[in-house]
Formats: structure tokens, sequence, C-alpha cells
């Protein structure tokens, strides 16, 4: 190479299929990726809290445990992100589930690419307050997460999972860092969800961590001298 800058192709239109639409994490994803200039279907269990419809969005009802209903949805797709979450701390199969029903759908459908949140808490090397949360207050959520990780990564599909930490509603900040199979170096115990759902948008569009578990955490900005 002769160091000269190498434009990135812009992806064209994709057709997502959106699980976990109404959540925080979810939300992020479909509004970035219409404003992205993409069509979105969400599939969720609740319409009326996305309100009103968006140029560009389709809504469906149904339950994402339901892998016929997800297959008679998710045809013509071109990827799957998912950010289904428990809602409580208690003993959930959720997760897992939800998992088991969308490999099965999208390998009936052959739409191969899916992009999926998981937990950071699931890092066994990555200091003691995750090992004690992950025996503790979030055994139960560790515990789904872990079975929905295990269904993804013997799938055989073309899988992204991101492990983020504690999320927050903050802006999106593009000030993350992301580091294969651990958390980034230096990085802040927690993350916007916005900035989640553009690591995942382009990851989608630009794929470089094709069957990689991903950490990504927000990372401290250095502040600008004086005068600068």
């Amino acid at each position: 190479m002769d160091g000269s800058a190498v434009e990135r192709e812009e992806p064209g239109r994709l057709d997502l299929f959106v699980l976990g639409a109404t959540g925080g994490t979810g939300g992020a994803i479909l509004e970035q990726a219409l404003w992205r200039g993409h069509r979105v279907t969400a599939f969720v269990r609740s319409p009326e809290k996305l309100g009103s419809l968006r140029h560009g969005l389709t809504v469906i009802p149904g339950d994402p445990r339901d892998a016929d209903a997800l297959r008679a949805a998710l045809r013509g797709h071109d990827a799957v992100l998912s950010a289904l979450g428990p809602v409580g701390l208690g003993p959930t199969t959720l997760v897992g589930d939800c998992a088991r029903s969308t490999v099965a759908a999208m390998k009936a459908t052959g739409v191969r690419r899916l992009l999926v949140v998981g937990v950071a808490v699931l890092f066994e090397h990555d200091g003691l307050l995750n090992a004690i949360a992950r025996r503790t207050f979030l055994r139960n959520v560790a515990r789904d997460s872990a079975e929905m990780e295990r269904i993804v990564s013997a799938s055989g599909l073309d899988w992204t999972i991101a492990r983020p930490p504690r999320l927050t509603n903050g802006a999106l900040t593009r000030a993350y860092g992301v580091a294969d199979g651990r958390m980034p170096p230096s990085a802040r115990l927690t993350i916007s969800r916005a900035d989640v759902a553009d690591f995942l948008l382009d990851e989608l569009e630009h794929p470089a961590h094709v069957r990689r578990i991903i950490g990504l955490a927000s990372v401290k900005v250095a502040a600008r001298p004086e005068g600068g």
C-alpha cells in the first residue's frame, strides 16, 4: 500500500429486522437505522409502545419466542439485530428462548447476519467486580445471557455479540472502545445505549467482527489544552 487514503464504500439500503425495539437500546437501533436510510421491521409484543409510524418502519406484533411467527415475518430481510433483555433480575430464560427461536427462523429463511446485545458481566477475566456480580445479583441475567451466547455461537450464522457494561441513556458520542474477547483497556464501566446502537450498525455496514464476542465501553476523552 502507498499510504494514500482509501474511502469506504457506503453501504446500500438494508432491510433490517429488529427485536427488542421497544427497549432503550432497541429503540436507539431503530432510530439510528432509519436515520442512516435503512428500512426497519420492528417485531414487538407491544406495538403501541413505538408511538406513531415513521417512513421506512414496519411494525409487526408478535412474540419473539415464537419461531413460526418469526419465520413468517423474517423472509426477505438482510440482517437481524436483537437487543432483547430480561425485565428484571429474577430467574428467566427469555433471552435464551428468543435466541433459540431466532436462530431457527433465520436458518429456515436463509437470513445469515445476526447482531446481538449481550452483557459484559460474562467476561470471566475482567476484574473482581464482574466475578462478584456474576455470582450474586446478576447471576440470573448472566445465566440466561450465557445460554443465548451458546445458541448463537453454535448456530453457524454470521453473528456478532456485543457485551456492553452498564447502559445509560446518554447521548451518542462515538467515544467508545472496542476489543475482541475482552473489555477495552482503560474503558469506563458504562456506555450509552446510543453508542451501542452506533457500534452495531457500523458493524453491520462494515463487518469487522464476524463470529466474535466484542467488549465495548465508553472511553475517557482527553481534554483539549487551553488555547488549542
